[in-house]
């Protein structure tokens, strides 16, 4: 065991590490003795007929010795396969705590993710179906319609590839976090994993859980902490240094990784020079803030103000070096005050709580360009659940129901026989259902400038789920966008909403750019994640 004890960051925060390490066998059928032994437990966790019928197996006078089996029982079999080391890397533990409070420990579990994406390169299923290279597709004899689908065959990553070594080979990281409440009723459990993919698989395997194509590379730190001498902002602050630090200690391997590169054995025996890059960061709204060190109520991916995200005229992006400079200017103006480094930064739309962001230093790196769209949360839970809300405000909330609990059965939809009102808690296939069914309950009951809104935004939220864009289709999404603003105003007129400064409704601004540069947003939907 290996104790790192005083050692301590820029952000206060002291570490303490332990690390284990397994002994590798040296069988290729490790950690069976021979061929038969490795397909005799395979059968018997696969397919076997039930533990006690193979322990009886097992226990017929010279079976074990013929086959020449390591196990001689179903326990020992388990106690086998628990000692085989992990396939992404071992775990180890880190605990991190602040100096001025070392009773409160924030405990995390990680895994290399340098290991996690070596196994994903030489995995038998995945690695024949993976692509090393970026590719242009197009359409039409004049190859003046640019396709978009997969990653590879978006704009970044030949910008990206234009910057590596000859001969160097990407691997598009895609990282998301997700605290997840464990317990709904009672108790307060949660989680916050994060899950690591590479662009280079096609979206289609990511998808699917069964293909183990997105691996879990570590469990932050959930713990409470005593908040009793600290006040809110002091408060926030440690929560959002804790994951920072903690994501840090995460990624920290990809900073070298990504300025030397690595040496990568695929399933064929082929070794290429890689270089892990972070290139898309999947988060809802609250995390993708807190990863950007972004204002909440701001946009992450530009310097759009609060109180002006309703204007359709682009604003400058946001970069790393945008923020790290204002992190800079707040700490030479405000010295050692945090609550003035708190002002200068809200200021300037920024969160100002941390101090050092994870991503200082991860080479070829934007962060904020890599926060993705969102379709789970920004246009069902965001966009969607502000239509509904709207539409129940100007038609009723009982005449929405009446209309939908009076709707003909349709192949492919719900039949909501008590409305929607009624309904709580509702989750994301729920809202895609509900979307099915909710234009045709205004016909009639609603002007023709607010039914042009809903229309628009439906439009949005449909094309933008086409798993192949071109140049076309991206024009389809401006249409449609450009037909909200030009009818949203039916809702300031009815007295439904103030003002349209939603950042939810601000981020559609900024889906094409990323569609563009990242693929379809069939690439990084935080939905693919909901499901591990």
């Amino acid at each position: 065991m290996l104790v790192e004890s005083g050692k301590e960051n820029g952000q206060g925060i002291k570490m303490v590490m332990e690390t284990s390490q397994w002994k590798r066998g040296r069988t290729y059928f490790f950690p069976f003795l021979l061929e038969l032994d490795w397909k005799v437990a395979q059968w018997a966790v696969k397919d076997g007929p039930g533990h006690s019928a193979f322990d009886r197996l097992l226990e017929i006078p010279g079976v074990v010795e013929k086959l020449g089996l390591s196990f001689h029982n179903i326990r020992a079999l388990h106690q086998k396969l628990d000692g085989m080391p992990e396939k992404a890397g071992e775990w180890q533990t880190k605990h991190l705590s602040f100096q001025d409070s070392p009773d409160d420990i924030f405990t995390m579990r990680y895994r290399d993710p340098i290991e996690a994406i070596r196994s994903l390169w030489k995995d038998t299923n995945l690695s024949p179906r993976m692509k090393f290279g970026p590719t242009k597709v197009f359409s039409g004899p004049d190859k003046e319609t640019h396709i978009f689908n997969e990653m590879w065959t978006a704009k970044w990553w030949h910008v990206l590839q234009s910057k590596l070594p000859p001969g160097a080979t990407l691997a598009a990281m895609i990282i998301a976090t997700d605290k997840t409440q464990l317990t709904q009723f009672s108790g307060n459990k949660s989680a916050y994993p994060v899950y690591l993919t590479i662009g280079n698989i096609p979206k289609a395997m990511r998808r699917k859980p069964s293909q183990h194509a997105c691996i879990l590379i570590a469990y932050l730190s959930v713990d409470k902490m005593d908040c009793t001498r600290l006040t809110k902002l002091e408060h926030r602050s440690r929560v959002q240094r804790v994951f920072h630090e903690s994501m840090r200690t995460v990624l920290e391997p990809l900073i070298k990784a990504g300025n030397e590169g690595v040496q990568m054995m695929s399933s064929d025996g082929a070794v290429c020079n890689v270089f892990p890059i972070l290139t898309c960061y999947v988060a809802d709204y609250r995390e993708q803030c807190l990863v950007a060190c972004s204002k909440y109520g701001t946009c992450p991916q530009c310097q759009a103000p609060a109180k002006d995200l309703q204007n359709c005229n682009p604003y400058p992006l946001c970069s790393q070096s945008w923020t790290e400079k204002i992190i800079e200017e707040g700490w030479k103006q405000a010295g050692d005050s945090q609550k003035a480094f708190h002002i200068y930064c809200m200021s300037k739309d920024m969160a100002g709580t941390v101090y050092k962001p994870f991503w200082q230093g991860f080479p070829l790196c934007n962060i904020n360009c890599t926060i993705t769209p969102d379709v789970l949360h920004q246009l069902y839970q965001g966009v969607f659940k502000h239509i509904v809300t709207w539409c129940q405000c100007v038609v009723t909330l009982a005449e929405l129901d009446r209309c939908i609990c009076c709707l003909p059965f349709g192949y492919g939809l719900r039949k909501l026989k008590n409305g929607i009102s009624t309904l709580s808690q509702i989750s994301g296939p729920e809202r895609k259902n509900m979307a099915k069914i909710l234009l045709g309950c205004l016909i009639g009951k609603m002007r023709t400038s607010g039914i042009q809104a809903v229309t628009a935004l439906l439009d949005f939220i449909y094309i933008a789920q086409y798993p192949t864009h071109d140049t076309i289709t991206l024009d389809y999404l401006r249409d449609a966008l450009h037909c909200f603003h030009k009818n949203c105003h039916y809702f300031i007129d009815t007295l439904v909403q103030k003002d349209f400064n939603i950042p939810k409704f601000h981020s559609l601004q900024h889906y094409i750019d990323s569609i563009e540069l990242f693929g379809t947003t069939d690439n990084y939907n935080t939905e693919m994640f909901e499901h591990l």
